[in-house]
Order: C-alpha cells, then structure tokens, then sequence
C-alpha cells in the first residue's frame, strides 16, 4: 500500500514540525524570559550599586560637613579664647596706670570697708604699694577705722592686702585678685562683644 504511505508521513512530519516548532517556541520564550530576568536582575544590581554609592558619598560628604564644622568651631573658640587672653593681660598691664586714677579714693573706701569685715575686731595692717599709700590713708580715714595701719609693700599690685593684728585672716584686695575672680563674668561679657563686632 505504498499509496497509503504518502499522507501518513506527511501526518508524521506535520506533526513532527508542530511539536518542533512549538518547542522552538517554548525555547525562545524560555530565553526570552531568562534573558529579561537576567537583564532586570543586572538593573536591579546596578541601580543597588549606585544607591549604595550615593549613600556612601553622602555619608562622606556628611561627614567632611561635620568634621569642617567642628574644626570652625574648635579654631573659633581658640582664636576667641586668644583674644580674651590678650585683653586681660593688657588690662594685667593697665593696672600701674590706676595709681593717678581720680576714682582710686572711692573704689580702696569700698574694698576696705569690705574687706575688714572679714578681720576680727582689733588692729589690722593695710599692706600697698608706696605708689597709692596717700591714696589709701585717705581711704582708710573714710572708713573711720583708727585701729588700720598703712605698711608699704612693694610686692603687693595695685590694691591692697588686708591682715588681722594677730595675722590670723588676710584678705586679697588687689585689682589683680578681683579681676581674676570677676574672670569667668567678664570673659562671657566679652564674648558676646567679639561676636558682635569682630574687628
């Protein structure tokens, strides 16, 4: 029956090129599929990799940001504290200039009468310079205290040391002594003024 045998093998080759064709089909739509997976998976990495990137520079960049203004603030703080330094031992240097001062008499009256509050009753000694001694006799006569007595003392800065008769308590009336104490209230004071108009 080789008439028969014609449309059977045209049947097996049709069928053979159909189940060919759809897997050429399922392979291309396969490949397709593994090719966009792969390309979408290679975006997804890239664009990670730029974000993790972006985020590192930014971190950086921040962290130059913070470094750079800390370092301006500590070098502000520095040169502040330099200032301050220099104003007090210009003031330091402007003391001497105090002893022909007009209003020494009234400034010693107020130290004195402060400081001997500090002494027990009795005799008491004012130690100064020979620079301000009239100055201080007078003050000392404002504050009515007979039993005070005026000792030179070259050592002492401008000002004056006040001791007990039994030597028992001095007090450090020097202007050196109250602007070291007054330091601290100054120095905020003075901050503020250099911030304020920094030439």
């Amino acid at each position: 029956m080789p008439g028969a045998a014609g449309p059977l093998l045209e049947q097996i080759r049709s069928t053979a090129v159909a189940a060919a064709t759809e897997k050429v089909t399922v392979a291309r739509t396969e490949a397709d599929a593994i090719r966009t997976g792969a390309r979408d998976r290679a975006q997804r990495e890239r664009a990670s990799a730029v974000a993790e990137h972006e985020r590192d520079a930014a971190t950086a960049s921040s962290r130059t940001r913070a470094e750079t203004a800390a370092r301006v603030g500590h070098d502000t703080l520095a040169a502040r504290a330099a200032a301050l330094d220099r104003i007090f031992v210009a003031a330091d240097h402007r003391f001497g200039s105090l002893a022909s001062h007009p209003g020494l008499r009234d400034l010693l009256v107020a130290t004195l009468n402060d400081g001997l509050t500090y002494l027990p009753d009795g005799a008491a000694t004012v130690a100064c310079a020979g620079a301000i001694a009239d100055t201080v006799r007078a003050a000392l006569a404002a504050t009515k205290r007979e039993d005070v007595t005026v000792r030179l003392d070259e050592t002492v800065p401008i000002g004056v040391m006040i001791e007990a008769g039994d030597r028992s308590v001095k007090v450090d009336g020097t202007f050196a002594r109250r602007m070291a104490r007054e330091r601290s209230r100054l120095s905020t004071v003075l901050a503020h003024r250099l911030v304020e108009n920094p030439k």
